[in-house]
């Protein structure tokens, strides 16, 4: 996450001279600011807007801000949300961090705190950011990845959404590292994160849990989809395998498991299931020799 002084900053209020005095007071602070007074029109501009933090208040005719909260972050997963609110009475802070909020702010509030805040939550987001992040890769590390998985089987046990998780074993690591040392073993694993950013959307978790083992969430994904992903997988890395100078080959063993919303099922119990699996497979490849 790149630490921006002047991040780009979306405010959401319904409150038309809230929203004016605020969209007035942070572009003399520098801040580049869009203004909108209804989710719905926040949500359509985000489709096409690169925004750095959200700013949003809870109570609104309409789209509530917590559900603004949550299908902002789905959009742009690394959006910084600060939640305004009027009523601490009734506000929530573990729904606002639940729908993705990293900090609220309560009305009335001076542009001072509210920058304060701003820098504060940017910087929080970013040590976050480092904690989960697996440093060789890129990817969520084993840590994000539980936080995540988590958070989306709450969602989908809300919905009822279809979610599938895939783990997969990079075959062959130590082979690399044996015969060609630890760099190019790192290398086959950077190479093989970017390519499971380029198969899978932007939308699904994507992390290195730890070693050779790699873990991918996939929400609302059919049989059909989970399939035609694992099968671009397999031509990614065949592409990329003919690309290479014969140093090493990058392929890897899947298995998948299926959280059923009516049966629900622990991230550990998930990953336990997709585990065996995938060694079912990786030990038919030793029993054929490939």
């Amino acid at each position: 996450m790149t630490m921006n002084p002047k991040p780009n900053i979306m405010v959401v209020d319904d409150d038309v001279s809230i929203l004016d005095i605020l969209r007035q007071s942070l572009v003399m602070e520098g801040y580049s600011c869009d203004a909108y007074t209804r989710g719905e029109d926040a949500i359509e501009s985000l489709q096409r807007l690169s925004v750095d933090i959200l700013l949003t208040d809870i109570v609104m005719p309409g789209m509530r801000g917590l559900e603004l909260v949550s299908r902002a972050k789905k959009i742009q997963p690394e959006l910084t949300v600060i939640v305004m609110t009027g009523f601490v009475e009734e506000f929530s802070y573990d729904e606002a961090v639940r729908a993705g909020a990293v900090d609220f702010i309560k009305k009335p509030f001076t542009i001072h705190e509210l920058v304060v805040r701003i820098k504060h939550a940017k910087l929080q987001e970013h040590l976050r950011e480092l904690s989960i992040t697996d440093e060789l890769t890129g990817l969520s590390n084993r840590r994000g990845f539980f936080a995540f998985a988590q958070q989306q089987i709450r969602q989908v046990r809300r919905t009822g959404e279809r979610m599938v998780l895939l783990y997969a074993d990079l075959d062959n690591l130590k082979t690399i590292n044996d015969t060609q040392g630890h760099l190019a073993g790192d290398r086959a694993l950077a190479d093989a994160a970017q390519i499971f950013r380029e198969t899978f959307r932007d939308s699904d978790i994507i992390a290195r849990m730890g070693g050779d083992e790699f873990a991918v969430v996939l929400v609302n994904a059919t049989e059909e989809n989970v399939e035609a992903v694992q099968k671009r997988l397999r031509k990614r890395l065949d592409e990329h395998n003919q690309r290479r100078d014969g140093t090493y080959r990058l392929s890897v063993s899947m298995g998948l498991s299926v959280f059923d919303p009516d049966r629900p099922a622990s991230v550990d119990e998930l990953i336990r299931d997709a585990d065996a699996q995938m060694y079912d497979e990786k030990r038919k490849k030793a029993a054929q020799g490939s």
